[in-house]
């Protein structure tokens, strides 16, 4: 990558950041997305999830304050237009994956939650 993709957000991730239970948690994704916008790590890639919605042009990433065997938070994110084009990486949503809650979450911002999760 020869500069780094430019960083956009939906609205309601900067909700999802104050939500986040400290700033060390709120540094850390910020940190994250800075390093996808480099290229300097990749998410995983989601799925259409049949019990919540299509997030297949999605990308989740793991975290936590401390490296740990089990990282309670995702970071939700897509890049724009897509995957080879991209100029963009877009923040969806952020937070705990509890109960697919961060999916949830997501699915809903882009309008594609599932009718009977909604």
């Amino acid at each position: 990558m020869d500069r780094p993709l430019t960083r956009t957000y939906l609205p309601e991730f900067r909700e999802d950041l104050f939500e986040l239970a400290d700033s060390n948690l709120q540094r850390r994704v910020l940190t994250i997305w800075t390093d996808v916008s480099k290229g300097l790590i990749a998410g995983i890639p989601l799925a259409h999830l049949a019990s919540i919605g299509d997030l297949s042009d999605c990308y989740k990433i793991y975290f936590d304050v401390q490296d740990s065997a089990s990282p309670r938070y995702r970071f939700v994110y897509r890049l724009l237009p897509n995957r080879i084009e991209a100029i963009s990486v877009e923040a969806i949503a952020v937070g705990e994956r509890r109960a697919l809650r961060v999916y949830v979450k997501a699915a809903r911002r882009l309008g594609r939650l599932n009718d009977d999760r909604q």
